[in-house]
């Protein structure tokens, strides 16, 4: 008992420091503190270390094994763009050991949900509406799994989602039946992950509600239906089932927009290329029998001429281009009912050239972490403004033959975008040290499960 109340007086110690030193940190890099200071400072916090005045923050880190390391990781003023690559990754590895909290509960539509969410007593509805099932049923051709239970004994539904996106994961079970689980406890800039999961007779009945809505996983689903009972026929069926997922096994069936906003919500991405009144909708595939059905389903609706094209070995590519055309998709979905990308696609349709640098802001903040420290600030965004014109402008001497101006102006490009380098590698530190501060915050106090800004 004792050492257990020692540990949480020396805990409540550090606490309480160490955030004063992430201060400290950030005064040492806009005003220009000196680390020695900053050290003594950090050491005389509460008593807790002892350090003399030419101690560095590294001296004081090697007396205390309990400071945070990446507090020593934080960009100084006179680093090199090297040097702050180097921390960045530095960071980057500390993260992917650092793990989140273990995730108890959920929210979803203003409601908390304790884990794991057993699959509900009564049995969700025989005959759900047709555009619910064809818009889940989009969602699944896009982010669902038709397995089976390890002893072959039955078919098994899994849809994995992100735990602050769990809405979709409610309805899949509020129309479906099943469970809702963690699967990932989340590491560093990955979230907790959740799961939804219907197994045995409920698994063959959600299937054969989803079935004849679905295109590219139809043929899985029919067969989760038809799953059999004896073991030889059993694993025929599973040995079918992992030939199927080798290849294009979509059918060629007639989209719907409940089908089109569900396999978006899965799947699709919102783009704001160069940070101007301009709108970019793509959706990536591995086979592309899907993405024919949805191009030709936009050109009868719409009259959208979508591209498509492979520009990844592996991967096909569905792009809608054109801020009229994505708006009036856009729309159509919304009122559909997109649910997980609903409210980027409501700050998208509200684009104009006035609020181009606010609404791309937004958008990143609502993009995840896949590109975490890739946006630009509206300081970025003029930067590469000016790096634009210049461009411009040595591509327009060269054409009149001023070859002496425009290799200056060159030179100074190059100059521009060595600067541009160097300020980026600094903001993405600042916002990788703060998200870490904020994981760990997570880890120091009792998470309700409520997520901090910027996470």
């Amino acid at each position: 008992m004792l050492e257990m109340a020692y540990a949480r007086r020396k805990s409540g110690k550090l606490t309480g420091w160490w955030k004063g030193l992430v201060m400290g940190l950030i005064l040492e890099c806009c005003v220009g503190i000196s680390r020695a200071g900053l050290a003594c400072a950090a050491a005389g916090m509460r008593g807790t270390l002892s350090a003399n005045p030419g101690d560095t923050l590294q001296h004081v880190q090697r007396r205390s094994p309990d400071l945070p390391k990446y507090l020593t990781l934080s960009a100084h003023p006179s680093n090199t763009l090297q040097e702050i690559q180097k921390k960045n990754k530095d960071i980057g590895k500390l993260l992917k050991k650092t793990p989140w909290p273990k995730l108890e509960r959920f929210s979803a539509n203003g409601r908390t949900y304790s884990l794991p969410l057993r699959a509900g007593s009564r049995q969700p509805s025989d005959s759900p509406a047709k555009a619910r099932l064809a818009c889940l049923a989009g969602f699944f051709d896009g982010n669902g799994c038709v397995s089976y239970a390890t002893n072959l004994t039955g078919a098994m539904l899994t849809v994995c989602q992100s735990w602050d996106q769990a809405e979709v994961l409610m309805i899949l079970r509020e129309t479906l039946g099943g469970s809702i689980t963690r699967r990932h406890r989340g590491v560093g800039l990955t979230k907790p992950e959740l799961q939804w999961r219907v197994c045995g007779g409920s698994a063959r009945r959600a299937a054969q509600l989803l079935a004849p809505h679905s295109i590219a996983k139809q043929k899985q689903l029919l067969m989760a239906v038809q799953w059999p009972e004896t073991k030889s026929a059993r694993e025929q069926s599973r040995d079918e089932l992992r030939a199927l997922k080798k290849y294009d096994s979509a059918t060629a069936g007639r989209c719907s927009w409940d089908y089109c906003a569900g396999f978006f919500d899965a799947e699709g991405h919102i783009e704001q290329p160069g940070a101007v009144a301009c709108l970019r909708l793509r959706i990536v595939q591995k086979h592309p029998q899907v993405l024919n059905c949805l191009r030709s389903f936009l050109s009868r609706s719409l009259g959208i001429d979508a591209t498509l094209g492979k520009p990844r070995a592996s991967k096909y590519e569905m792009r809608i281009s054109g801020l009229s055309h994505c708006k009036r998709m856009l729309q159509h979905m919304l009122a559909t009912g997109l649910v997980c990308k609903a409210k980027q696609a409501e700050i998208a349709m509200g684009l104009t050239k006035q609020n181009a640098a606010q609404v791309n802001a937004r958008l990143a903040c609502l993009n995840g972490n896949r590109q975490f420290g890739m946006s630009r600030d509206a300081a970025g965004r003029e930067r590469a403004r000016r790096i634009n014109v210049a461009q411009k402008q040595a591509a327009s001497l060269k054409r009149r033959r001023r070859l002496k101006d425009a290799e200056d102006k060159l030179h100074e490009v190059a100059r521009l975008k060595s600067m541009d380098r160097l300020l980026n590698a600094r903001r993405k530190n600042q916002q990788l040290i703060e998200y870490i501060r904020k994981l760990q915050s997570l880890l120091d106090s009792s998470w309700n499960g409520s997520l901090a800004p910027g996470m």
